[in-house]
C-alpha cells in the first residue's frame, strides 16, 4: 500500500482540521484507510500527516472543488444555514457551526457580517488548488475575503496592514485548501472544551471511525501530542488562535 503525505504545522488548528478532513473523503473512497501525524521533536511547527491508501492528492482535490454545494432549510438566518456536499456517493452534510437542534450558532462559528455559507462554500471551493499531488497543499494562499476562520495565518492584523481590509473591503491572504478541508473534518472532528479548545495527533496508524474520538479523548498509554487553542475576535468576526502544546500529557 502506498502513502500520502501532507506537511503540516501541528500548532495551526486549521491545518490540523483540514487534516482530518481529508482523512474523512479518503475514507470515503477507502473505506477503513489508516492514517497518523509524523512528528518532529526538534522542530515543533513541522510535520507529516501520512495515509496508507492509494488516493491521488491532485485527483482528490480537483474533483472536490468541482462539487456544487448545496444549503438546506433550517430554523436558523440565512447566512448560517447547513451545507451539503455530495462526494463519492455519499451527501456530506456540513452544520457543526450549529448547535444540535440547529436553531443557534455555536462559539465555533466565526464568519459574520454579508459572509454567508453560501459564499464561503461557492467561493473558496473554486480557489482549491489541485494541480499538483506534492504534500504543501496547505501553504498554498489566494486573496479573497471569504475565509472559515479556522487558519490563523488569515486572520489579519490592522497593525501588520497599517489598514483595515475588511474596512477598506480589501482581500486578504487565505489558505482555500486549509478553510474547506477543515470545514468538512470540523463535522465529524469536533474540538473538546477542556477552558480552552483542544486537539491531540496520534502518532499511530488508526482508522477514521478510531481517531473521531482519539483526537478529543486520547486513551492512556497512546502516542499522542496534545494542543489547545482559542477564538479571539478580529473586529466582527473571529478566528482560531495558534495552538499551544499541553502540558497534561
Amino acid at each position: 500500500m502506498s502513502e500520502l503525505r501532507v506537511r503540516m504545522d501541528p500548532l495551526n488548528p486549521g491545518q490540523f482540521f483540514a487534516c482530518c478532513g481529508l482523512f474523512e473523503l479518503i475514507d470515503l473512497d477507502e473505506p477503513g484507510v489508516l492514517a497518523w501525524f509524523h512528528l518532529d521533536s526538534g522542530r515543533p511547527r513541522t510535520a507529516e500527516f501520512i495515509m496508507e491508501c492509494s488516493v491521488r492528492l491532485d485527483e482528490l482535490l480537483t474533483r472536490l472543488r468541482s462539487k456544487e454545494p448545496e444549503l438546506l432549510e433550517a430554523r436558523v438566518e440565512g447566512s448560517i444555514l447547513p451545507a451539503m456536499i455530495r462526494y463519492g456517493g455519499r451527501q456530506l452534510i456540513l452544520d457543526w457551526w450549529l448547535n444540535e437542534f440547529r436553531d443557534k450558532a455555536v462559539n465555533i462559528k466565526c464568519w459574520a457580517g454579508r459572509v454567508t455559507t453560501r459564499i464561503l462554500f461557492h467561493e473558496l471551493l473554486p480557489l482549491v488548488d489541485g494541480s499538483s499531488s506534492g504534500g504543501d497543499i496547505f501553504e498554498r494562499a489566494r486573496m479573497t475575503k471569504s475565509k472559515f476562520g479556522v487558519d490563523p495565518r488569515s486572520a489579519w492584523n490592522a497593525l501588520d496592514f497599517g489598514f483595515s481590509p475588511d474596512k477598506h473591503k480589501k482581500d486578504a491572504k487565505t489558505f482555500p485548501a486549509v478553510e474547506i478541508l477543515a470545514s468538512i473534518g470540523l463535522q465529524s472532528f469536533r474540538p473538546a472544551r477542556r477552558g480552552n479548545l483542544s486537539y491531540s495527533l496520534w502518532r499511530v496508524p488508526l482508522p477514521a471511525i478510531v481517531t473521531r474520538q482519539v483526537f478529543r479523548s486520547p486513551w492512556a498509554g497512546l502516542p499522542c501530542r496534545t494542543y489547545t487553542f482559542s477564538i479571539l475576535p478580529r473586529g466582527s468576526y473571529k478566528y482560531f488562535t495558534f495552538g499551544k502544546e499541553s502540558k497534561d500529557q
